[in-house]
Order: C-alpha cells, then sequence, then structure tokens
C-alpha cells in the first residue's frame, strides 16, 4: 500500500508540487511496512535523499498501531510536526492522530510562573532623578553598563507577553529565547520538580496536555532523550511513565542512540546539581547555610583532587580510592551529613503542610516531598559514585569533570547494549532503527555490535544515495592549513572559511567538532567576513534554522547539534565546511573506558570504535550539503590529515562514489562558477 501511494502517479505525486519518484524510498517503505507487520525488528540505512521520512510514517499511519517516532534531535522533531507529517497526511488524504511530546523543561510551568512576581521593581530597573542626571552626564557609560540588563529586561517582556496567549507552553514558540536564558530556569520545571497529580495547577498543566494528547494519539513525536528517560523511569518505578504504551517504535537518527542510553542510564551530581536543591531550599524558608558551606568545600576538594588529572576535554577518569583521599573524604562525609539534615526537615515540614496552602508563599506537603527525595537522591549519587564497582570487571566508568566555575562528577556504562535488546526490543518488537548512516565500509558490523543487535535478530536493508554526486558536489581538502593541533591552525582556518565563503556568498553551515572550536570562531570570523553570522545557543535550533533560511548570504556556526538531522534544501545551503575529522578524544573517560574493554578482549580500539565512530560522523556532515536533485554545493574538510594518514583512505571512500575533490582553491571556484572543462583531480591519500 505504501508504494502505492509514494509511487509515481501515486497520492504523494498528486500532493506535492515537484515531486520526484525515488525507488529507494519505496523500497525501505516496503522494509517497515514488512518490520510492523512481521513484529521483526529492522535495521536501515538510508542514503541522503532517500525520503525515509515519508518512508516510515507512511506505512506508520497505514499500520493501524499506535507507533512511538524518536529523532535524535529537536531539529528533526520539529520538522517532522511541521513539514513531513502535513505532508504525509496530504498523501493519505486524511488527518494523522498525532502529539508531540518533549522533556518537562521545553514547557512554561504554571506553578512557577504564578509563584514569581515578573513585574517586580528590582527587575524593571527603574531610573531614580539622580540617577537620570548622571546618566545624562554620562550616556554612553550608561548606555553601556545597562544594556545586558536592558537585554534581560527585553527577554523578559518577550516572555510575560507570549505567556499570555501560547496554548502549548513550549519554548520553541519563544524565538528570541537564548538556549541559557536564565528567565527560562525559573519559568519551568524538571523531572525532579514536577509534583504530578498533586500540583494544584495539574489539571492546567501543559505537560499534563502534552500527556493526555499523546494518549489519544497514534503517532506520537519524541526524542531518544524523552524516550530512554521513559525507560528509566518505568525501571526505577514500577506504574510510573512518561509515554503512553506503544505497539512500535521508530527510532531516525539511530545512530545516536549509544550516546543517549549511556546519558540516560548513568548518574552523577555536580555544583549546578546542588545549588538548585540549595535554591530551592532557601525560597521555601529552610536555613540551607551548612549545606552551602559543605557543598562548596566538598567542590573545593574534587576539584583540587580533578586538576592534576584533566586533559584538554576537562574530563579525566576517577581513579580507584579517589573518595578515600583525607581532605576528600572529610568533605564528603560533611557533604552527606547536610544533605541528611535537609532531607530530614523536608520530610518533616511534609507532615505538617496542607495539601494545597490557601498562601501562595507556602509549599504543599508535596513539594516538600519532591524536596526531600531530591535531596536524598543526591545522597545516594554521591554514595554510589564512592563505593567501589562490585564484581569482576568493570560495567561502568567514573569520571570528574570541570566546565569553567562548575565541577560535575559522574558515572556511565560502558555497554548500553543489552538496554537496548533486553528492555526495548523484547518488549516492543516492532522497531525501526534508521539513519542516513548506520554502515562503516558498507557493512552494519559497527552499529551491531554497539546496540547489540545479532544478525538473527533482526533484518537490514541499506539503500543508497539517489543524488548524483559527481555532477552536483565537490570536495575541497586543503593541504596548505597546519595541523588541527598547532597553535595557528584556529587562525589559519578562519581565514580560509572567509575565502570559502566568498566563493558562495556565504549561505554556509560551519561545523565544529567541539563547543570550544565554535566560540574560537564566533569570536574571529565577524572580523573576517561581511555575511551574517548565525552561532548555535544563541536561539533554539529551529529558529537558528529558519532565520538562516530567511537570511540572505546566512552563515550558521554550529556544533554537534547540526552534524545530523538538519535539513536545508536548496540555494540557502550552499557550503558546509567541516573544520576538523570528528574522532572523539581518545583521553575522554568513555572513550578509553570503551577502548579498554576492546583492547581487553584482544581487538583494536582505534580501528573498530574510533575510526568507524568518526566515520559516521563525518559522513553525517557532509549529508547536510545535498538534499535534493536540483542541489549544487562545496564540501569543504580543513583537516589536513584527510589525505595526509592511511585512515583517510577509509574515510575518504566513506564519501558517494564519483564525487569530485580536490586540494587547490582556484579548482573549486571554477568548478562553483562552471568553468571546469573537466572534473577536478582527485586527492591521493598522500602516503
Amino acid at each position: 500500500m505504501s508504494g502505492g501511494v509514494l509511487g509515481p502517479g501515486g497520492a504523494l505525486a498528486r500532493a506535492l508540487p515537484g515531486y520526484e519518484d525515488r525507488p529507494e524510498q519505496r523500497q525501505m517503505a516496503a522494509a517497515v511496512a514488512a518490520a510492523l507487520e512481521d513484529r521483526r525488528p529492522l535495521l536501515c540505512e538510508a542514503g541522503t535523499g532517500t525520503g525515509k521520512t515519508l518512508a516510515y510514517l507512511i506505512p506508520a499511519a497505514e499500520s493501524g498501531l499506535r507507533v512511538v517516532i524518536s529523532t535524535g534531535t529537536r531539529a528533526l522533531q520539529e520538522q517532522l510536526l511541521h513539514h513531513d507529517i502535513p505532508l504525509a497526511e496530504a498523501a493519505l488524504g486524511r488527518p494523522i492522530k498525532v502529539a508531540a511530546l518533549k522533556g518537562v523543561s521545553n514547557y512554561l510551568c504554571r506553578r512557577r510562573a504564578a509563584a514569581i512576581e515578573l513585574g517586580a521593581a528590582q527587575r524593571r530597573l527603574p531610573l531614580a532623578p539622580a540617577r537620570e542626571e548622571a546618566a545624562r552626564a554620562d550616556a554612553g557609560a550608561r548606555d553601556e553598563a545597562l544594556a545586558p540588563e536592558l537585554a534581560r529586561e527585553a527577554e523578559l517582556e518577550a516572555i510575560r507577553a507570549w505567556m499570555l496567549t501560547t496554548e502549548t507552553g513550549d519554548r520553541a514558540e519563544l524565538g528570541a529565547l537564548g538556549e541559557g536564558s536564565p528567565w527560562w530556569h525559573e519559568l519551568t520545571a524538571t523531572p525532579d520538580t514536577r509534583l504530578g497529580p498533586r500540583c494544584p495547577r495539574f489539571e492546567g498543566c501543559f505537560v499534563t496536555r502534552a500527556r493526555r494528547a499523546a494518549d489519544r494519539a497514534d503517532l506520537i513525536v519524541v526524542n531518544h532523550h524523552l524516550y530512554f528517560a521513559d525507560l528509566s523511569l518505568r525501571g526505577a518505578s514500577p506504574g510510573a511513565r512518561v509515554l503512553p504504551d506503544h505497539d512500535a517504535v521508530i527510532f531516525d537518527e539511530a545512530h545516536l542512540l549509544e550516546d543517549v542510553m549511556t546519558e540516560h542510564f548513568g548518574f552523577g551530581v555536580s555544583t549546578v546539581r546542588l545549588a538548585l536543591i540549595r535554591r530551592d531550599l532557601i525560597a521555601a524558608g529552610q536555613l540551607a547555610v551548612g549545606l552551602e558551606r559543605a557543598a562548596a568545600d566538598f567542590f573545593a576538594a574534587v576539584r583540587r583532587q580533578l586538576e592534576p588529572l584533566l586533559g584538554d576535554g576537562g574530563r579525566a577518569t576517577l581513579p580507584d580510592g579517589f573518595f578515600a583521599r583525607p581532605d576528600l573524604q572529610v568533605a564528603w562525609f560533611d557533604l552527606d551529613s547536610a544533605l541528611e539534615a535537609a532531607e530530614l526537615g523536608c520530610r518533616l515540614e511534609a507532615e505538617r503542610a496542607e495539601p494545597a496552602p490557601a498562601s501562595p508563599g507556602q509549599l504543599a506537603a508535596e513539594e516538600w516531598a519532591s524536596l526531600a527525595r531530591r535531596t536524598g537522591a543526591v545522597r545516594q549519587a554521591l554514595g554510589d559514585l564512592a563505593e567501589p564497582e562490585p564484581g569482576e570487571g568493570r560495567r561502568s566508568v567514573r569520571w570528574g569533570e570541570v566546565r569553567g566555575g562548575q565541577v560535575l562528577l559522574r558515572a556511565a556504562p560502558i555497554d548500553v547494549s543489552p538496554i537496548l535488546r533486553e528492555r526495548v526490543l523484547s518488549q516492543v518488537p516492532r522497531a525501526v532503527l534508521t539513519s542516513a548512516t548506520l554502515t562503516a565500509a558498507g557493512r552494519f558490523t559497527y552499529a551491531r555490535e554497539r546496540l547489540g543487535l545479532p544478525a538473527d535478530l533482526c533484518d537490514e536493508l541499506r539503500v543508497d544515495s539517489p543524488f548524483d554526486y559527481a555532477r552536483q558536489a565537490m570536495l575541497y581538502v586543503p593541504r596548505d592549513l597546519p595541523a588541527p593541533a598547532s597553535p595557528g591552525f584556529t587562525a589559519a582556518a578562519c581565514a580560509r572559511i572567509a575565502a570559502l565563503l566568498e566563493l558562495t556568498g556565504g549561505r554556509a553551515f560551519v561545523l565544529h567538532t567541539s563547543h570550544r572550536a565554535l566560540r574560537e570562531a564566533a569570536a574571529l570570523l565577524p572580523q573576517l567576513t561581511r555575511y551574517p553570522l548565525l552561532v548555535q545557543g544563541e536561539a533554539p535550533p529551529a529558529v537558528l534554522l529558519d532565520r538562516f533560511r530567511a537570511t540572505e548570504g546566512a552563515v550558521l556556526l554550529a556544533t554537534g547539534t547540526f552534524w545530523a538531522g538538519v535539513d536545508v534544501p536548496g540555494p540557502s545551503l550552499s557550503l558546509v565546511i567541516m573544520d576538523k575529522l570528528p574522532f572523539a578524544s581518545p583521553g575522554d573517560p568513555l572513550v578509553a573506558a570503551r577502548g579498554d574493554a576492546l583492547a581487553a578482549a584482544g581487538r583494536d580500539p582505534f580501528r573498530d570504535l574510533s575510526l568507524p565512530q568518526a566515520a559516521l560522523t563525518f559522513r553525517q556532515g557532509f549529508g547536510r550539503l545535498i538534499r535534493r536533485r536540483d542541489d549544487r554545493g562545496i564540501a569543504a574538510v580543513l583537516d589536513p590529515r584527510l589525505v595526509g594518514r592511511a585512515y583517510g583512505r577509509e574515510l575518504l571512500a566513506s564519501l558517494p562514489a564519483g564525487l569530485p575533490r580536490t586540494s587547490v582553491l582556484e579548482q573549486v571556484r571554477r568548478w562553483w562558477q562552471g568553468q571546469a572543462a573537466r572534473p577536478a583531480p582527485a586527492l591521493e591519500a598522500g602516503l
């Protein structure tokens, strides 16, 4: 049935202007339909341009099953909701019962909003007469000093206006709100602070509404983080859930599953987590001076022990006996005692408090109980981090991390494959795992091993991209840039980025392998290029994409999120630049622990882990460039290791066959201007 909808003369062709027949799409749709009908998992790589979202949406909608569609990024989640699902509805000629669910912190909390006096005088920056006179005397200094506060005030006014009209409470509607907005942290809840049915505003809660809509839906769109948060919650509290029970699950961007499972089945404590608990204790009227001092002493001791161990990534594996060091052990015991006292105090208040107190300044009994649970959970996490792992062989890795003034301690499983196999596929065997990049060297071996999918457990399908890369794209890899680790690399790379932007008139993604590299480029490029720069973090990803599409010559500087799952067809995106090859840091505790596990099994960690992992990310970044048959563009990799190291051959071989490539900027210019008389010369591996 799906093939008839998607094929020439079918419903999609009639509904979609500029329809292109994609046999690969129909092949994938047939395999998805079979997986849903046969209750057998499917591992499917669908090359860029296959149209994989419709290839699974149509059979999912036709199946009569309740299907959860889990995406790797919020950007793809928004694309599904606002583009792909409406297109599927047009093709099917009927509405689909769809609901979207996001994590709690994506929604406005009515209880918190009511408790905060947004128009308080201290937040509105009134100028007294004396200050007005001083301000007139030095207007320039006044403007400079007040600019950050005025920006915060403007952001607050935008939030207040939005709160009066929003029907979903979803922060994605707030296009002007930066990802790190301090206001949003005050106006949203977290899984720890949400009260659930005991909240007096539960019936009008935006999270409640979204979950009830999901209970009535046939297709439920979530992201991987929420899917595995739900799985984790069900495992910890029988009967508890976020998502409704469902018949099938489709994981798009399935190459991200290992990272997401690692995050959700680990645990940790941090200065931020303690600060939030202290804030809420103080707001509730609890004295938290002892807790504040104990937390400060503990994290100071942790930092002293960590700093000699930290590598470039700011992370270090915790050595055996880390918590047994005298100063740290004393600080840990003091913090544990302070947390125990705070937990006990909250439980006593919960016993005395009313279920729904009349005064806005008082906490309900369940709010006190929630504070007690959160405090106890931190105690438990600290104890688990300090205790040696029982049994033979390590199943988890523990590390410390320093990010500016913040300190984090965390533990995570080394191997997450049993989680997917035993806790997902055994419960929901109708499962599709798809991505544009699931194979390395043309084989599913790496993905199968990392996700725990032996050949007898699930089927596999690989469909190539329908695009003509020999005609549509050019790969540029300069040989003359410094090595990525050298001090001069960033300045040289930014200068080359500026030169490439002049060729294409902007219209580029500049993809970085780290947030530090992103920040450095964001500081240097405004002095080197005239094109408008958009920087990841300034606004939610969906908003940044809308601005990119709407801004002539825009250049988006981004990292992780935008390497995958972002679709900008047409001339708005004509250039994709990758600053470095996307190898994970070998000193990262997780990477090192997983490499050690492979080495212990007699295998090569670089060949079996680092290289295939980098190849998948590399292919994802390249895949942003060509999104339809009439696209044309340049992919640039500014890392000379691609042509100077032996493994470069494998990475180059992972790109589409027939792709012309060069190391000469003039060749790129001629190709872009349509002047090349023949394909640009192919790069050699430079060995």
